[in-house]
């Protein structure tokens, strides 16, 4: 996966959600209409385990800039992806030190499209 034509630390697990935007009403049968206006993706990912190095890296790739370049691997064809994309928000557990390195826990952040 990359940010910003930068690699980062391959997640731990990586949740690809589509959804529709859409405009809809009832029409004066009752009947429903509704317009797709677009199709968005989503990307939820996740590190059981990152070093603090690899986490700070991709915190100052994503706050480099709003919106960011996304390569991702796209489940609809399996081929390489990429969509312009904004950060949720990015949470992390607590840290651990092994071997003079520290390592946070259960870090999640969401890529949505533009």
């Amino acid at each position: 996966m990359k940010i910003n034509g930068q690699n980062i630390k391959t997640p731990t697990e990586v949740v690809v959600g589509v959804f529709r935007i859409s405009k809809s009403g009832r029409l004066s049968d009752g009947s429903m209409a509704m317009d797709i206006i677009a199709l968005k993706r989503r990307l939820d990912c996740s590190w059981a385990l990152i070093s603090s190095s690899d986490l700070q890296h991709l915190h100052g790739t994503l706050e480099s800039q709003t919106f960011n370049a996304v390569e991702y691997v796209d489940p609809k064809n399996g081929e390489a992806g990429t969509m312009t994309a904004y950060v949720g928000d990015i949470n992390q557990s607590t840290f651990q030190v092994k071997d003079g390195v520290r390592y946070w826990r259960n870090v999640s952040l969401s890529l949505i499209e533009k």
